[in-house]
Formats: C-alpha cells, structure tokens, sequence
C-alpha cells in the first residue's frame, strides 16, 4: 500500500460515518442563517448583559473547562482531518495541487474535505457560547470580541456557497490557533490563579495567521480571471479580505494595548 492508499483508509471513516454531504440540502446553508445568527448573537449577549446588570456572577468553572475541552479537540480533529482530506488529492487526484486550490473538476469540494469544511463553518455558530459564558461570568466584552464571532459566521458561509475551495487555508491555520487558544482558556479555567507565561504568544500567532490568510490567497484573482479559471466568487474573496485586514488591525491593536506598555515599561525600569 502506497501513502496514498494509507491516507485514503485515514480518511474513509468520516465519509463513511456521514454519507456524501450535498451542501445545498445542508442544515445552515440557508442565506438566512449567517443573518439570523448574527442578530441572534447580538440580542442574546446584550440581553443577557441586562439581565446580570444586578446579578451577581456566575462562576461556571467546570462548563467552561468542559467547553474549552470540546472545542480544543474538535479545533485538532478538523486541522488534521483537513490536511489528511487535502494531502489525499494532492496525491491521488491528476490535477494534484491545482485542484485544492481551483477545483475546475469539481473533485475537491466533495466527500470528506466538504464535511471537514462544514463541520468548521458549523462550529462557528456553537463557538458564540464563548460569549455567552464571559457574559454570566460578568467578564468585561470588548468590540474585537463580539465582531469576530458575528462576522465568521458569515464569511464562512459565503466561502462555503460560492465553493471557494482555497478557504482551507483559513480552516487549518484557524483550527491550529485555536487548539493553542482553547488550550489556554480550558487551562485557566481549570486552575484560577495561574500565570500562564506564553499567553501572549497566541495573540502573536493569531497576527500570523491574519498574515497567512491574507497572502496564501492573493494569487486567487489572477487564477479566477485567467484561462485556468477557478470555482469561487470574486465578491466572497474581497469580503475574506476586508475581513481578514480588519483582524490584522484590531489584533495588532490588542497587542500593542496588552503587551507592549508592559515591555516598555520594564526596558524603562533596567535602563
């Protein structure tokens, strides 16, 4: 058995698990959905804010352990779930590379690849309890926050309906982050107290990925409009963009505010 064969067995389990996915017929591929999500999203937070306006706080500890938990292993399946779906192609298919990356035959967006993409465009909308526990723990809400949960759901969505197969970019470096991420929260919330020295890191990978995100796909437009041509929209690629440069900024931001006054300060403090 060559290693095609060895990653076809790794991946037959899921398409076997769950059929052939038509994503047309799928739960949440509706336009409405992203939409009804978001306002959702928005009237549950800032409904619940009121309600614990004068509530004491509750402390949730082994829920958010739990669901730290859940999230950083599902975040770990579908990245290697991801690559072993991608890796196959490459090997077995004859366009190779340039099928994850155009799919003009229509080969990569099927099967277990399409399932690894939306169980992680799916995981977007049980993501926002990330929100929901910081608001019963009365933890304070920033505008990065609350605008990264509510404009995934959409991105992911438009990725998903214009069959814009080279978004698996964007699904395995935010998958790898967010294993790191969830490790971190279900870490500290399992033991209240600890000072977790590489914290900042993760604000630092997460700017990396915003980088990676953004250049991996430049290439996208000139394949689109060329002789090759390429499955995708044009519009959902600038959407991706705008939405990825404003991540970049509001991260950069956040790093800049939490980490580099401390670093002055204390360059200050030997000097």
């Amino acid at each position: 058995m060559g290693w095609a064969g060895a990653l076809s067995a790794l991946r037959e389990p899921i398409t076997r698990t769950f059929g052939e996915l038509r994503w047309e017929s799928a739960p949440l591929a509706s336009p409405h959905t992203p939409v009804l999500g978001v306002v959702l999203y928005l009237g549950v937070i800032f409904g619940l804010q009121r309600i614990m306006r004068d509530r004491a706080p509750f402390k949730l500890r082994y829920a958010t352990v739990v669901h730290n938990a859940f999230l950083c292993a599902l975040s770990a399946a579908m990245c290697i779930g991801t690559l072993l779906a991608l890796a196959f192609r490459v090997a077995s298919l004859d366009d190779g590379f340039m099928c994850i990356v155009c799919d003009r035959q229509e080969h990569a967006m099927t099967g277990d690849l399409l399932w690894w993409m939306y169980i992680f465009y799916a995981s977007k909308y049980y993501e926002v309890l990330d929100t929901v526990i910081m608001v019963l723990k009365k933890k304070p809400l920033n505008f990065l926050h609350v605008y990264h949960h509510a404009v995934v759901m959409c991105l992911f969505w438009a990725y998903m309906q214009s069959n814009m197969v080279i978004h698996w970019i964007l699904i395995v470096a935010n998958s790898f982050v967010h294993v790191l991420m969830y490790y971190y929260y279900g870490m500290s919330a399992m033991y209240p107290g600890i000072k977790i020295w590489w914290k900042k890191y993760i604000t630092m990978i997460q700017i990396v990925q915003f980088v990676v995100d953004l250049t991996s796909t430049w290439p996208f437009p000139f394949l689109y409009f060329s002789s090759l041509g390429c499955r995708g929209s044009m519009r959902g690629w600038v959407f991706g963009q705008l939405v990825g440069m404003s991540f970049f900024k509001l991260f950069s931001d956040l790093y800049r505010k939490n980490y580099k006054g401390d670093s002055a300060s204390k360059q200050k403090q030997l000097s």
